[in-house]
């Protein structure tokens, strides 16, 4: 055993020795820049050129010596032909070593449409030629096909530019990027590689577009929250909009889509971004939508369609550009006059918007200005903004600089804005639930007997608050008033109008008479008197009232109240009482009028407000006045709760309600009862 493992560190000594001595002979690998060379150069420099169209011009024998030379990477409009529009040809020679290989030619950006010739034969193309739908940002690689000798042999390029005459004035013509020549292989790592810069370029308006799609996506989910505050729904629009600017922004310098397709859809989307801003900032200014607002928002209609003036060569580019630009410019206007003149003001919130507002404006009307001054010929110092702020590590331009601003500024306003509604919904929460407990006593549930009579109500406000009133008052005679009252509308302005008629009504009947219909008569003239004083021009009161004799003698009086049902139970019949008058503080009335009737033992007067009435289903049939005499009809002897839970069960089951429900049950009792146990929670109280 030892033997075997003495052995084994001898055999491993051994190789190791081998392995070192091995190694002490290699040399390191010699690197030779003249046999090492990648097959790739470039060709940026001198080319020939020439303007105009000859299609000899692609013959690789054709006597280019006299043509002007040009800088291949720079656009014809830098060298002496400015503003050229129509046909211009390139040419030049590339010369490749021996041996056969696959060769590409890269040519780089040219923003408009070109063929290539190699040797005489038509290679390749890009874009559109005798058009105007040519504009591009995008460089291009093509394949030659392979030496068909490994001799050195001399290729002969010659380049077809067309650049449509309604772009001259607007875009320069020609190439103004690197172009190379090479190995199709290398050319192709070449074209990704710009490819990715040509994105890395970009980062700064894909990040700003996705930025904006998720804050208008947050921002359309508080809009949900609260649907009446309609800001949220403009701002998120306005976002929206502006991402898909972008979007067709970066389709467009990719060559993605047609052109006259994205410069129409970008025009229709910038509008609408635009318009979106017009409505968010007069809801958050509380700016009023004037003859002026509404012409400024008409304008942006003339945008999107200035795109056929040169699609179909009416006019060029630029006057299209120039047109689109005057469009647009007064919306921008009329959102800095509108900041500016509330900032001075002092308004909080225009303060709150000022400074970001002005950036993200303030840059697309510099952009519009120098537009206009170009097309005008005031200046040659630069058509659009082009200038970035940061170059590294990427490039990052002013527009989507100051629109990141915007939109957190603009987010952080909608933040603040929310939270603060979200207060003031519980302070008016807390106020109304304050409000809904005085209504309650102000209009508690009526159940009652007196002078003979039983009496039973409810009302049941649609709202925290509501405007419908049911009161009994016993009177000095012992006689009873017992009324209902439908204030129009319904929610907090009603209910305080509604507390108005109650307290008006006990302090009138301070006064009293013994007389009935006199006593009616002059409750709901002065009422119709008071009331105007105290409310909105457009809100009323309807009124039945009903005085109630120990005798079984009443006297009644409708002033736009429904009927007063009257179920008789000697015939177990049902009576509509009407008396057609206008409601109480609507018009000016000379003398109001009431009616008078003998009601037996048995018998049973019901007063419903509209909010039973008008209960509608689906199919928009209201609930009306006879559902509530079958069921009259058909519970003579049970007590008054039960009707009266039945009647306002079945109103509530054949429709949602709507309105505030109201109603009042009134029975002649059989024999004569004091006051019930009930008068404790004030359903009944004496008039004086």
């Amino acid at each position: 055993m030892r033997r075997s493992l003495f052995s084994m560190v001898l055999v491993s000594l051994a190789s190791l020795s081998l392995l070192l001595c091995a190694a002490s002979g290699l040399h390191g690998q010699t690197f030779n820049l003249q046999t090492g060379r990648e097959a790739v150069a470039s060709l940026d420099g001198l080319w020939r050129f020439h303007t105009g169209d000859n299609p000899a011009w692609a013959d690789p024998k054709f006597d280019d010596s006299q043509w002007p030379l040009l800088r291949s990477d720079d656009v014809w409009d830098h060298q002496g032909y400015e503003n050229y529009g129509g046909f211009a040809w390139y040419r030049f020679t590339v010369a490749v070593p021996e041996g056969s290989r696959d060769w590409s030619i890269y040519l780089g950006p040219m923003q408009t449409g070109y063929q290539l010739f190699v040797d005489g034969h038509l290679a390749g193309s890009f874009g559109p030629i005798l058009n105007s739908r040519n504009y591009s940002l995008s460089s291009r690689a093509f394949a030659i096909s392979p030496a068909a000798a490994a001799d050195p042999r001399t290729f002969h390029i010659a380049i077809r530019a067309w650049h449509a005459p309604v772009w001259a004035d607007y875009v320069p013509g020609g190439f103004f990027g690197s172009s190379y020549f090479g190995d199709s292989r290398l050319i192709a790592q070449r074209a990704a590689t710009a490819r990715s810069l040509q994105w890395n370029e970009l980062v700064d308006e894909y990040t700003y577009a996705v930025l904006g799609t998720l804050v208008g996506l947050v921002v359309f989910v508080l809009f949900f929250i609260r649907r009446e505050e309609r800001e949220y729904l403009w701002f998120a629009l306005l976002l929206l909009a502006n991402a898909i600017d972008i979007g067709l922004d970066i389709c467009r310098q990719l060559a993605l889509i047609p052109l006259p397709i994205s410069d129409f859809i970008e025009g229709s989307v910038q509008s609408a971004a635009l318009f979106a801003a017009l409505a968010f900032f007069s809801v958050v200014l509380r700016a009023p939508r004037s003859r002026t607002w509404w012409l400024v928002a008409a304008l942006l209609l003339i945008d999107p369609p200035t795109v056929f003036l040169y699609v179909f060569n009416i006019s060029s580019v630029g006057i299209a550009g120039l047109l689109a630009t005057l469009a647009v410019l007064p919306a921008t206007v009329w959102i800095l006059v509108t900041l500016l003149k509330r900032a001075l003001q002092r308004d909080r919130d225009a303060l709150i918007l000022l400074v970001p507002t002005l950036l993200w404006q303030g840059f697309p009307f510099i952009d519009s200005i120098l537009l206009i001054t170009w097309q005008l010929g005031w200046q040659r110092w630069a058509s659009h903004w082009v200038f970035p702020l940061l170059t590294k590590p990427f490039v990052l331009m002013p527009g989507p600089a100051v629109g990141t601003i915007f939109i957190f500024a603009l987010l952080l306003f909608l933040i603040r804005r929310f939270s603060f509604a979200r207060q003031e919904e519980t302070r008016l929460s807390s106020e109304l639930e304050s409000a809904h407990s005085i209504q309650r006593t102000l209009v508690p549930p009526i159940s009652a007997s007196f002078s003979g009579y039983d009496l039973n109500g409810l009302s049941l406000p649609s709202e925290k608050v509501g405007g419908d009133l049911v009161d009994v008052v016993l009177l000095p005679n012992r006689s009873i008033l017992a009324y209902v009252a439908d204030v129009s509308g319904h929610g907090l302005q009603a209910g305080i109008l509604m507390g108005m008629v109650k307290t008006a009504v006990r302090t009138i009947l301070l006064e009293s008479c013994d007389d009935p219909a006199f006593l009616l008569a002059s409750l709901c003239d002065r009422l119709n008197r008071a009331l105007p004083a105290v409310k909105e021009s457009h809100m009323y009161a309807t009124l039945s009232a009903i005085c109630l004799a120990p005798d079984g003698r009443i006297q009644y009086t409708l002033a736009g109240h429904p009927s007063i049902l009257y179920y008789q139970a000697s015939s177990r019949t049902v009576q509509a009482l009407t008396c057609y008058q206008l409601p109480i503080g609507l018009l000016p009335v000379d003398a109001y009028i009431s009616h008078s009737l003998q009601i037996e033992q048995g018998d049973l007067l019901a007063i419903a407000t509209d909010g039973i009435l008008e209960a509608a289903n689906t199919q928009q049939e209201e609930f009306g006045s006879d559902r509530i005499a079958a069921l009259l009809t058909q519970m003579p002897g049970q007590d008054l709760a039960s009707i009266r839970d039945s009647i306002v069960s079945a109103a509530q089951a054949f429709g949602k309600q709507a309105d505030d429900q109201t109603i009042l049950l009134i029975r002649r009792a059989e024999q004569i009862r004091g006051t019930s146990s009930d008068n404790s929670l004030g359903t009944i109280t004496p008039a004086a």
